[in-house]
């Protein structure tokens, strides 16, 4: 071959080497997130179910021991305990309970028994009394009993008084997404976007914050992302009521169902 003619031509096989290897960095990126999204989202969503039964057995021990808060917490952490997980030190690590000796473990790990996680200003179950408030008991009471049938019925407004006995509450788990890239990226697309007014419902989003509160942040700048998941549920006090375990208005987030 003489001085300055064109050199030989890659094969075509070459050439489509090339391109799919291009189009492999392209594409394997966002098929390795899809795998992994669904797998956080599946687990996401039996977190949900598992939370809604944690509330109803939370609800039960509050209607038998008088609303007692720390007492509906640790009946709802043992619920959601087998979802419970731990940073190791290489990533988020769920034990698994499979049975007694496993769940004693696991509940006198570190933070566990005490529902108070140790790299995070956050508990992993969380439990607002909803109703009743001390706006709807009477003034100066300070317990009322709840087999009393004129506690729960009025000739004004019976429907409204009869809350008066039905203890109303929120449980918040307190999530930590295991799955590694798919944990930053789904946090960051429920804490850190800007949502449109309609979805926010009318309340205005200070710049600069996140949707669930600066502990949520906080957490996601040292690489532990936790999103809350929240489920409501009533049932009708077995036990009296004492006005000083109760809240002053209602601050709950979810919708209870009676």
């Amino acid at each position: 071959m003489s001085r300055g003619e064109p050199g030989p031509r890659p094969s075509p096989r070459h050439a489509q080497s090339g391109q799919a290897a291009i189009e492999t960095a392209i594409i394997l990126p966002l098929f390795v997130f899809l795998i992994l999204g669904i797998l956080q989202l599946g687990m996401m969503h039996q977190a949900r179910l598992m939370a809604k039964y944690a509330a109803y057995r939370a609800v039960r021990v509050g209607s038998l021991h008088h609303a007692h808060k720390d007492a509906m917490e640790q009946a709802g952490l043992a619920v959601l305990l087998p979802l419970i997980s731990q940073d190791q030190g290489g990533g988020e690590s769920i034990q698994p309970v499979t049975g007694a000796k496993n769940f004693q473990k696991k509940w006198n790990s570190e933070g566990v028994s005490t529902n108070q996680m140790p790299d995070a200003k956050l508990p992993y179950v969380a439990v607002t009394i909803c109703g009743p408030t001390l706006q709807e008991l009477p003034g100066g009471t300070r317990e009322l009993d709840f087999d009393d049938p004129r506690v729960a019925s009025s000739p004004y407004d019976e429907w409204l008084q009869s809350h008066r006995t039905k203890l109303r509450i929120q449980v918040t788990l307190n999530y930590r997404l295991p799955i590694p890239f798919a944990n930053w990226v789904i946090h960051s697309i429920a804490l850190q976007r800007e949502l449109p007014m309609l979805m926010r419902m009318g309340k205005q989003q200070p710049p600069g914050q996140n949707l669930f509160g600066q502990e949520y942040a906080d957490a996601a700048n040292r690489g532990v992302y936790i999103l809350p998941i929240r489920a409501a549920y009533t049932m009708r006090m077995q036990s009296n009521l004492y006005a000083s375990a109760l809240p002053q208005s209602n601050t709950c987030l979810t919708t209870n169902h009676l």
